[in-house]
């Protein structure tokens, strides 16, 4: 069937106006700054929609594994659950049962995770095979989380936020040659450096390990709490085996527990403190006076 002339001429203007509009679009974005940035920000927010429906899709028909984990993971912390409460009884008493019970409910003071909330958040995207991986979160400035603050799973840590939008988040994943954690093994108090390497999602290295310091394969590994994004005593990973480095000190193999090709949701740590705690540690000591 053959388009009348007024049809083709029609088409024709339109892909000319199409053309010159590209085209002046690419000039506007190529030498202004602040519109490149605005046309930068419109794109990851189409992004941001598209992975998060995506997401949804994905997730709506993942929802029976997913119960089926949620029903396993209450199961197993029931069964916890009674493990402690009949070796207590059995060992300490009842008494000395309900005084832990509500020592528990009135959250001691001494606790680890006095000045952290929390906050559940959605993966919208999470990448595992480049070398600086990263996640995008369902979480932003309209839900009270700014950069700087710690990710974690019921399995391990996940990553550090870095970047903060109105709904999203934009987070360093662990798995990112970039990122280092604070981290201690063991009943050891002293920090080393928890980085992975870029090999094994499944793995990462722990170094500056005092060289007199005993590492058995086996060995948990926790977070130090001498850094504000994460409480102390977050397991993370467990040893595998260790090699010395420069004569001086021992670099640590391990294996990560949390396995970041299933991330569905994190939990946001935020510390009270933190603005506080790191103007502190910034400060340089005075010189000694004469």
């Amino acid at each position: 069937m053959k388009l009348p002339p007024l049809i083709y001429n029609s088409i024709g203007k339109f892909l000319v106006f199409a053309a010159l509009e590209t085209v002046c679009m690419l000039l506007i974005v190529n030498n202004s700054t602040i519109q490149k940035g605005r046309v930068m920000e419109g794109v990851r927010s189409v992004q941001s929609f598209f992975w998060e429906k995506s997401t949804a899709i994905k997730n709506y028909t993942g929802l029976t594994g997913s119960n089926r984990k949620l029903e396993e993971e209450n199961q197993r912390l029931l069964e916890q659950n009674l493990i402690y409460r009949n070796f207590i009884i059995r060992n300490l008493g009842q008494e000395k049962l309900n005084e832990l019970s509500v020592q528990i409910k009135n959250n001691v003071g001494d606790s680890s995770l006095t000045g952290f909330s929390f906050t559940l958040a959605k993966v919208i995207k999470n990448t595992v095979n480049t070398t600086h991986n990263y996640l995008v979160l369902d979480k932003g400035l309209k839900d009270g989380i700014t950069e700087d603050l710690g990710v974690v799973t019921p399995s391990g840590v996940v990553g550090i936020v870095r970047g903060v939008g109105k709904n999203f988040c934009y987070v360093h994943s662990l798995l990112n040659m970039n990122q280092t954690i604070s981290a201690r093994i063991g009943q050891s108090q002293i920090p080393g450096s928890l980085k992975w390497d870029g090999k094994s999602i499944y793995r990462a290295s722990l170094s500056e390990i005092p060289i007199n310091m005993e590492v058995t394969k086996g060995d948990t590994v926790y977070t130090s709490g001498s850094s504000s994004f994460f409480p102390p005593d977050i397991p993370i990973a467990t040893a595998l085996s260790y090699s010395i480095e420069n004569g001086a000190s021992k670099k640590v193999e391990v294996e990560l527990l949390q396995d970041f090709s299933k991330l569905d949701y994190v939990i946001i740590l935020n510390n009270q403190y933190k603005n506080e705690i790191d103007s502190l540690s910034s400060l340089k000591p005075e010189a000694a006076k004469k």
